[in-house]
This record gives structure tokens, sequence and C-alpha cells, in this order.
């Protein structure tokens, strides 16, 4: 199974920094997406060290591990963050959501915290692989989508799970099997706050390779104001 993968960061149109990171470990087909908590001091720092942590560690995961190592690798991330974190802010710490596949033969490795997102493009038909970790769609699981109407804006970005905070950490895990012509996107929040998965999906599903899906992506990420960081990473399964 061959899979070719491009990523890219952008600041967008409003923010000064850029508080999003990615990571493409192609010789261990792992790809990941990180954006920094912007309540919090130090979301760059944070994002970036998840990243940095993962390709110092790639190397102790089994070429086979079906899911325990790269989970206990998560773990000893989220530890070292949270040490790190309120050792340099000890009143707030710091945090990041991280979401991340690994791709061992035709097996696909889903670990998620936090309200970045993978899709999965198939026969035409956009998936959602996980489930944002919000107040918004906290409620919208407890009470339908009606909850939506009178919900305070900021419950859409107010997240309910992250990395490197001492509470309430616990990953998604998910596991999936990949078919020739499949396609991926890993995104942070910058996009899919401000793109319809509609032109997701139609981006996706284009005859382009993944620099080109990637570049449009955020191109239409930055036509609606850019309002948040934008960073993609799109794979295309051969």
């Amino acid at each position: 199974m061959r899979i070719d993968a491009y990523g890219l960061s952008d600041p967008g149109k409003v923010r000064k920094n850029n508080e999003d990171a990615f990571f493409i470990g192609e010789a261990n087909q792992l790809f990941a997406v990180a954006d920094g908590l912007g309540g919090l001091p130090g979301g760059a720092e944070a994002s970036q060290r998840v990243m940095e942590l993962l390709a110092e560690n790639l190397n102790d995961l089994a070429a086979e591990d079906t899911g325990a190592g790269l989970f206990g690798l998560i773990n000893d991330i989220h530890q070292i963050v949270v040490q790190e974190a309120f050792h340099t802010y000890p009143v707030t710490g710091s945090g990041s959501t991280l979401t991340l596949l690994r791709i061992i033969g035709e097996n696909l490795l889903i670990a998620h915290i936090g309200d970045s997102s993978a899709f999965l493009l198939r026969d035409g038909k956009l998936e959602k692989l996980t489930v944002d970790h919000t107040l918004e769609q906290e409620l919208v699981t407890e009470r339908g989508e009606a909850a939506r109407k009178d919900m305070p804006t900021e419950y859409s970005h107010t997240l309910t799970r992250c990395l490197g905070q001492q509470i309430n950490f616990h990953v998604d895990q998910t596991k999936k099997t990949l078919r020739s012509k499949d396609r991926l996107i890993l995104c942070t929040d910058g996009l899919t706050r401000v793109v319809p998965l509609t032109d997701i999906a139609q981006t996706l599903a284009a005859n382009l390779p993944p620099e080109a899906i990637t570049h449009s992506l955020i191109d239409q990420a930055n036509a609606r104001s850019g309002p948040d960081n934008i960073t993609v990473i799109t794979l295309i399964i051969s």
C-alpha cells in the first residue's frame, strides 16, 4: 500500500502567532496535527513540544504495534508536557490538542484528544473519524442538534479534554481498515470552523496530488477571513 502525504501550517489572516504544529513520519507511517490552547500561555510551545516528543520516540514503537505502544507513548508525552508546562506556568500550565494517524499495512490507528479532526473520503463520501471534545459537542450529544440554538458561541471552541492538563485526560482510540483510493486529511479547527464539509469533500475528491489539495484547503480558509491558524495534512492511499 502506497501513501503519498503532504502537510502545511499557515497562521491565517488574523492571528500574529501560529500555535499549530504538525508531524509527518513517513518511515513509521505516522502523521499528526496539534493545536496549542490559545486560552492558556505557551500554546505554541506545547504543540511544538508534542511533535518533538513524537519524533524523538518513534523508534521505540514496534513495527507491528496494534495500538498499545502508541497510546502508551501518547500518555508519556502528556505527562512530560504537564510537568514542563506547570514548571513554566505554575498557575495554569499549558495544553494542546492532538490528532494522530498511524498506518500499519492496511490498518489505520487513530488517536485523538481535543478539537482537531481526521476525515476519510471513500467512494465520494466524507466521514469524520474523530469527535470534538468541546462543550458544544457534549451538549449536542446529550440534547440533540436543537441544543445549538441558544448555545453561547464560545462553547464551540471550549475544550473539555486536551493534552497537557492534569484533569480529564483520555485519548479516543479508533481503528479502520484502509482501501486503495482512500483519501484522508488531518486538520486543526482553523479549517473546519470556516470551510463547509461539502467543500472539504469536493476538494479532497479532486484529481490532484496531496500538495495541491492541502494548499487549496488552506487557501479556502484564508478566503473566509482566516480567523485562526490552519494546518492540514493530506494523505492519498494507492
